[in-house]
């Protein structure tokens, strides 16, 4: 009976431990020619179509930018990454102190910077 008890906690205690790590949001947009405001809350922010313009308040860990033409600013915690993929995209970015995000860019005519 006790084997049983050791092998019960032994299964259950990392669940239980699992269950109390808070789960990073994951956030997605997907539309064309939209203006709209979205909150990541220290997660994930996934940006697919053209031409929207969005402002995402942050502190946000990533985001993921595939489209053309998408106006995009982003609050962005200190260790974060931005994707985009597509072409004429424009991201402004902000960082707490000197924090900068690790870039891959990929396409034509997309600039991203840091947001005065």
């Amino acid at each position: 009976m006790r084997d049983v008890r050791k092998l019960t906690l032994m299964i259950l205690a990392p669940i239980a431990a699992g269950w109390a790590i808070p789960a990073q949001a994951q956030t997605e947009f997907s539309g064309a020619g939209e203006t709209s405001e979205i909150h990541c809350d220290g997660g994930s922010v996934q940006v697919e179509g053209a031409d929207n313009t969005l402002v995402i308040h942050g502190p946000c860990k990533s985001l993921s930018v595939a489209g053309a033409s998408n106006r995009i600013t982003i609050a962005l915690d200190a260790q974060s990454a931005i994707r985009v993929e597509g072409a004429d995209n424009e991201i402004r970015w902000s960082a707490p102190g000197k924090a900068r995000p690790k870039l891959s860019v990929t396409g034509a005519g997309n600039r991203v910077s840091r947001q005065p």
